[in-house]
């Protein structure tokens, strides 16, 4: 097997302590010492911490965004002409992350601090990379519930994204609380899942609506 380069093995170590130690906690000499390399070599691979943390979010999300694209491709081909089915969509947009949790759970930590701890500039290079697929994705549900309006529609998709991102990183919160029943084990169980919930919350009624009707009842 061969050794990983310089450069990988800054990113792995880097991956590796911003998801166990922090963001900020990390310090470029934890980094190249847990790599093996001089102090030197981030300046000269990345410029700074700022470029490192930037090479650790490209090497995972932009793969990530591939694959979600590829398989909304092929569903997309699949159905031609008639609307993608909400299930589809969402098997594109969320198998990927789940297989991630599998494969490179360090980087989904890192996502988690992103998200809930957000540095705004940090979080803003970090949401910039989602904006294509983002857009590809709203205007797929769109097509598929016409019904809903712009404005609800972007709540339910917050709420989806929310739901994806928790599952990513509080899965020990849920063996906690489930007295160990329930285990990130099975990947496509929980990909049925996740997928289940959030159809049926993409098309549920408009609560304010519902809401009203009983008032008048």
């Amino acid at each position: 097997m061969t050794e990983p380069n310089t450069k990988e093995r800054i990113l792995d170590s880097a991956e590796y302590l911003f998801a166990n130690k922090g963001l900020r906690d990390t310090s470029v000499r934890d980094i190249t010492t847990q790599a093996d390399v001089h102090l030197a070599a981030v300046n000269y691979h990345f410029q700074s911490k700022d470029g490192l943390v930037k090479a650790v979010m490209q090497r995972r999300i932009a793969p990530l965004n591939r694959q979600r694209l590829e398989l909304l491709d092929v569903y997309e081909q699949q159905f031609g002409t008639d609307p993608v089915p909400i299930e589809y969509a969402l098997h594109a947009l969320l198998s990927p992350g789940i297989k991630m949790c599998f494969e490179k759970p360090h980087f989904l930590k890192i996502a988690g601090q992103i998200a809930t701890h957000p540095d705004e500039e940090t979080y803003i290079i970090f949401v910039s990379h989602f904006e294509d697929v983002f857009s590809r994705f709203k205007d797929v549900f769109a097509i598929s519930l016409p019904h809903i309006s712009e404005e609800e529609l972007m709540w339910r998709i917050h709420f989806l994204i929310g739901s994806m991102i928790h599952t990513w990183t509080n899965h020990s919160w849920l063996r906690t609380f489930s007295g160990g029943v329930c285990e990130l084990k099975e990947q496509e169980q929980i990909v049925n899942r996740l997928i289940a919930f959030c159809a049926a919350g993409l098309r549920a009624e408009e609560y304010v609506h519902r809401l009203q009707q009983d008032e008048q009842a």
